[in-house]
């Protein structure tokens, strides 16, 4: 193997082991992501996977959108179904097919759940 492609080697490697390493989240900071209200998820399940996906991960800076992708009404409300609403942000009731969006201005971890189906409860993840 020639000296060159043996440094193109090696430095491809370094490359890829050092992005295994970096936080993506970072270097690739998102503006918008969808939290799926979804489709069933008024009914307790097994797995409890009630949104989509949980928790989201996201930059600080991001607005997430919640997306009510079920047939029933529902909430996102900070907080938990033990403590209660935090404050931080609360969509009030959404249709099938409606929206709220929330902006994450800081760092932290943001638990929030349905006050209608108190089952349901999610984690945002602001990094």
């Amino acid at each position: 193997m020639s000296k060159i492609s043996t440094t193109v080697l090696i430095t491809a490697l370094a490359v890829g082991l050092l992005s295994l390493c970096v936080d993506t989240t970072a270097i690739f900071a998102q503006t918008t992501t969808n939290i799926s209200m979804v489709p069933g998820s008024s009914a307790p399940k097994p797995d409890n996977k009630y949104y989509d996906p949980d928790p989201a991960n996201v930059a600080v800076g991001t607005t997430v959108t919640w997306i009510n992708d079920d047939a029933t009404l529902h909430t996102a409300v900070s907080g938990t179904p033990d403590s209660g609403p935090s404050g931080e942000f609360d969509s009030s009731y959404l249709a099938k097919g409606k929206t709220f969006s929330h902006k994450f201005d800081t760092a932290g971890t943001f638990d929030y759940y349905c006050t209608l189906h108190p089952f349901m409860v999610g984690q945002v993840v602001v990094k």
